[in-house]
């Protein structure tokens, strides 16, 4: 059983050529797997002197003997990876970004399990409960040879096999059965995970659903084969489960070594992260006030190019806020960053500073606001006031979990 190695978002860990049990470094050996990983974002992290340093990325990868967990680096709790972890799952299950079973929150230790665990065993419980409602079927054509007549009698293969024996016939006909594509898939992903299980209870969770699936089929899959899936109304109840599946197929990477180990990857982008999970905060306080939450729109054009007779530069906003009246009345930007308190602009980017400028003057908006997590030595909250053709404020807000926006309608 690998070794689980915990490090917080930008925090730099040693390379070495060994490493002995509970070392804080990683050997040359699986920095080597990274490097030539395809299923790690390549701007996951990057390189120092003998050392690397994971970005904004967080969650789960597995290396050869040893298995990195990255988690994200919660103001306060530096020092507490139990409460980090608790945190990431519960923006992951807040934006959305992890369907979970109903009620698994309580089940699930989140703070004395990995996350490959806690990964494996909200999949198992999802499964589980779908499975004692019944694993989906379908029919499936089927030839075979039978004592009496089941569907269709083929006549040419009844000639070819059945001529010295006509006590049986050749048939073609429909079968209603579970061994279809959608249990394939799930009793492969079960077998993926198995080896990946480091507790106990990981680790009986997914062998009683291999028993469970015990009748389908042994067959191989990519998450290609699972977007290849057409749900219907009877199998719909699926969907989060294949979610799930393709997840965990879709960052294995059996070519990371000349060896046969399988790289498993399980990361997310924290500032998309952090994005879905403010929008999913504040979207039933926006309904309160009677205000309408969107995501990355309203899309409109900062530019036209009459030569071409075509608008360019379409804009994007992380989260707009609209009125009864259809207008935009206020737009936010959530940035997982690092600010600088000794800073007079605060370490804000000034490409994000000229975008929102740029979104107040084309939805002719009187305030802005950027929201960050937490911080250290930063105060809740920056008021800015923006020069320009028409005042804007902009509110710099350095907190977690919920800024105090205010919703104007």
């Amino acid at each position: 059983m690998s070794e689980i190695l915990t490090c917080l978002e930008h925090q730099s860990v040693p390379i070495r050529p060994t490493r002995n049990s509970g070392d804080f470094a990683v050997t040359t050996a699986q920095a080597a797997q990274l490097s030539k990983s395809k299923s790690i974002p390549q701007d996951a992290f990057r390189w120092g002197h003998q050392s690397l340093q994971w970005r904004q990325f967080c969650g789960v990868v597995q290396l050869e003997g040893l298995t990195l967990e990255i988690l994200p680096k919660i103001y306060g709790k530096e020092s507490q990876p139990g409460s980090c972890r608790l945190t990431l799952i519960r923006m992951l299950r807040k934006a959305g970004m992890m369907k979970v079973h109903r009620g698994a929150g309580a089940s699930i230790h989140a703070q004395n399990h990995s996350l490959l665990d806690i990964f494996i065993q909200e999949f198992c419980l999802l499964l589980r409960e779908q499975t004692l409602i019944g694993k989906p079927r379908d029919y499936q054509q089927q030839e075979a040879n039978l004592g009496v007549v089941k569907g269709k009698l083929l006549v040419n293969q009844q000639l070819r096999q059945n001529l010295a024996h006509s006590e049986r016939l050749y048939c073609q006909f429909d079968e209603l059965t579970d061994n279809i594509t959608i249990n394939q898939i799930i009793k492969f992903t079960l077998r993926v995970l198995f080896p990946q299980c480091r507790s106990n209870q990981s680790r009986k969770a997914v062998t009683e659903l291999l028993m469970q699936h015990d009748g389908i089929s042994e067959e191989r899959f990519s998450s290609s084969n699972i977007d290849r899936i057409q749900l219907n109304r009877t199998n719909s109840r699926y969907g989060p489960i294949l979610d799930w599946c393709r997840l965990f197929l879709d960052t294995r990477n059996p070519d990371v070594t000349a060896g046969k180990h399988n790289l498993l990857s399980i990361l997310f982008d924290m500032n998309v992260l952090f994005e879905r999970w403010l929008a999913a905060e504040l979207r039933p306080i926006a309904h309160h006030a009677g205000l309408t939450l969107k995501e990355q729109s309203p899309r409109r054009h900062l530019a036209y190019r009459p030569d071409i007779d075509q608008n360019v530069f379409q804009t994007r906003p992380d989260i707009s806020l609209i009125n009864a009246d259809k207008k935009v009345v206020l737009i936010l930007d959530a940035k997982w960053k690092i600010l600088d308190s000794n800073e007079a602009k605060l370490g804000i980017s000034q490409q994000d500073l000229y975008q929102l400028t740029a979104y107040g003057n084309l939805y002719n908006l009187q305030s802005l606001a950027l929201i960050y997590p937490r911080q250290q030595n930063l105060e809740a909250h920056y008021p800015i006031q923006l020069y320009g053709r028409q005042r804007m404020g902009l509110d710099v807000f350095c907190t977690h979990p919920l800024p105090s926006v205010k919703l104007n309608r």
